[in-house]
């Protein structure tokens, strides 16, 4: 009987290393035309590329099987044929837009929650964790290098990418320091992945108690309002609670003034920042986790979309947002992964989780990670596979061990899909 010697292993050992290669390569989107069953590459007309599968069109979505024409990253044509004509089977599915992230805490992964209360379990504890000034997050954060979180959010901004992820809507603390070092690590990752950026002004040195009388204090508090206001996107408020009124009026108006976005935290422990934020009229909400249908029905008149973040509220301890009710109330919901220092910048964990708790429908839960997330951050650009629209796709290969044997392939995505399963990134 012939045995397994050495030459079989070390000739294994070559054949799994090959494979890692193969796949890394494939995540990172440089895949070849043979991979994706000759779906993918240059086009011999008037287009750019063609990208051939099942094609989940629009925001709904309709899937059709077909081609997509792209012209400078521009989606010039879809047309649709049988399936008989059809070589690849790929799922050609529109990138993620990540509503709400924190990847400033990138190099606080997974910190204690709060203290022991038994040898086996601990207490959560929101506040000790993400609260402004002193809460464990902002005390590291005050001691981290500016080098050191470039390096760090270059990282999470790479693994959004290989995650499928097109956009992402980011409160950056730290001021024009913290959202300088956005940019940066955005620009070193180089790929093709959109920040939306929230800052968040400092506030150092300002005894807000006294902002009425304290010029001095005030006109710095302006001025740095004003210098963040011209390289944000927006400002991100942590939560009224935080902060004076007199702040937070200057804030709203200033955003406004300027064209730009407000986005609030509201409702993530409790009720009680809830009404104050819905009066500063912010064009996003952030958890909205302890609102109630009278708040709902507000955010729904005002068309004020709620960007939802179930696995960190599971994390936090904190309670589930009625989602059905917001949904009820026709709000436009849609889906962040908050901070990294508590969960994985993962999308598509975020739609498992989503399907499993709520039973929400998958075209629904489809439209929350994609299109929603896009109308709620102006970026109407992305999130869905439409002619005139950039191409921002992913193709999900329907032959892997985990999508084979899918009957259904919206529910197989928004259930079970994994950026594993992904051939490549456009």
């Amino acid at each position: 009987m012939s045995g397994f010697d050495d030459s079989d292993f070390v000739r294994l050992l070559e054949i799994i290393d090959q494979t890692e290669k193969e796949r890394r390569s494939e995540t990172a989107g440089n895949f070849s035309k043979s991979t994706l069953e000759d779906g993918y590459g240059d086009y011999g007309g008037s287009y750019d590329r063609v990208v051939s599968g099942l094609i989940f069109a629009g925001t709904e979505p309709d899937l059709i099987y077909g081609n997509i024409y792209i012209e400078d990253g521009i989606i010039k044509e879809i047309e649709e044929l049988s399936g008989s004509q059809m070589k690849s089977r790929n799922w050609i599915v529109p990138r993620f837009i990540n509503a709400h992230t924190h990847i400033g805490d990138t190099l606080l992964k997974d910190p204690p929650l709060g203290p022991d209360i038994t040898p086996y379990a601990y207490k959560r504890d929101l506040d000790s964790l993400v609260r402004p000034p002193n809460g464990l997050k902002h005390r590291f954060l005050s001691d981290l290098s500016q080098e050191a979180a470039i390096d760090s959010m270059e990282s999470a901004i790479w693994d959004m990418y290989q995650n499928g992820i097109s956009v992402f809507a980011d409160f950056r603390e730290g001021g024009l320091s913290g959202v300088a070092a956005l940019i940066e690590a955005s620009k070193n990752a180089g790929r093709g992945i959109h920040p939306i950026i929230f800052g968040r002004p400092t506030f150092s040195g300002f005894d807000s108690a006294a902002s009425g009388s304290d010029f001095s204090a005030s006109h710095l508090f302006l001025d740095e309002l004003r210098d963040l206001l011209d390289v944000a996107d927006g400002i991100g408020v942590s939560g009224t609670n935080d902060l004076d009124e007199y702040i937070l009026a200057k804030i709203a108006a200033k955003t406004q003034s300027k064209r730009r976005r407000l986005a609030i935290h509201a409702g993530e422990k409790d009720r009680s920042d809830i009404e104050p934020a819905l009066s500063l009229d912010p064009d996003l909400l952030i958890h909205m986790t302890h609102a109630e249908e009278s708040e709902i029905k507000i955010a729904a008149d005002r068309e004020i979309p709620i960007a939802v973040c179930v696995r960190s509220n599971l994390v936090t301890g904190v309670g589930l947002p009625s989602i059905l009710s917001m949904l009820d109330a026709g709000i436009s919901v849609c889906v962040g992964t908050d901070n990294v220092m508590l969960n994985a910048p993962d999308m598509f964990e975020e739609l498992h989780f989503l399907s499993k708790i709520y039973g929400i429908s998958d075209a629904t839960l489809f439209k929350m990670a994609t299109s929603n997330g896009a109308d709620a951050l102006g970026c109407r650009f992305t999130g869905s596979i439409e002619v005139g629209k950039k191409a921002d796709m992913m193709v999900l290969n329907a032959k892997s061990l985990n999508l084979k044997h899918v009957k259904d392939p919206l529910a197989g995505f928004v259930r079970r899909a994994r950026a594993d399963d992904i051939l490549g990134i456009i």
